[in-house]
């Protein structure tokens, strides 16, 4: 029994180890375009570095153009404590002049306390690429855009 289950677990660890990169999604960079994209390469070592294309397209003399877009969104959540002192109106960064804060809280009317302030950011990225293949289906041509906002 437990060579049986042991031989079950060899096997599925093997066949997950070996099945890994082809499944694996690598992020696109700019980067890898640059490295791996340059005139006379062909469609499998394209495919090999930047993946499966989201758009085909042939033209009238047989020619392949593929567009590849990728776009990420990203947020990030921030916390950071303030020191306040209640019924004044000095708000100090709990990093930045806390010997400024502590001497307001000393000098003002007010018990000082520390507030939890979230600040969230959100930010997106594109890339867009265009190869374009001769009738050999080689690289003729690629462009890129990336963008971040």
């Amino acid at each position: 029994m437990f060579k049986k289950v042991f031989n079950l677990f060899l096997m599925v660890s093997i066949i997950s180890i070996l099945s890994a990169p082809a499944f694996s999604q690598k992020t696109l960079t700019v980067g890898i375009v640059q490295k791996s994209i340059v005139k006379g390469v062909t469609q499998e070592q394209v495919i090999m570095s930047l993946g499966s294309p989201n758009i085909v397209t042939q033209d009238s003399n047989g020619k392949e153009t593929w567009v590849y877009d990728k776009m990420s969104s990203s947020i990030s959540d921030s916390n950071k404590n303030e020191s306040a002192i209640r019924k004044g109106t000095f708000v100090r960064d709990s990093w930045h002049n806390l010997g400024m804060v502590l001497t307001l809280g000393l000098l003002v009317k007010g018990e000082p306390e520390m507030t939890e302030v979230s600040q969230i950011q959100t930010s997106q990225s594109t890339l867009t690429i265009v190869i374009k293949f001769d009738e050999h289906n080689l690289v003729e041509s690629y462009s890129y855009h990336s963008s971040k906002f």
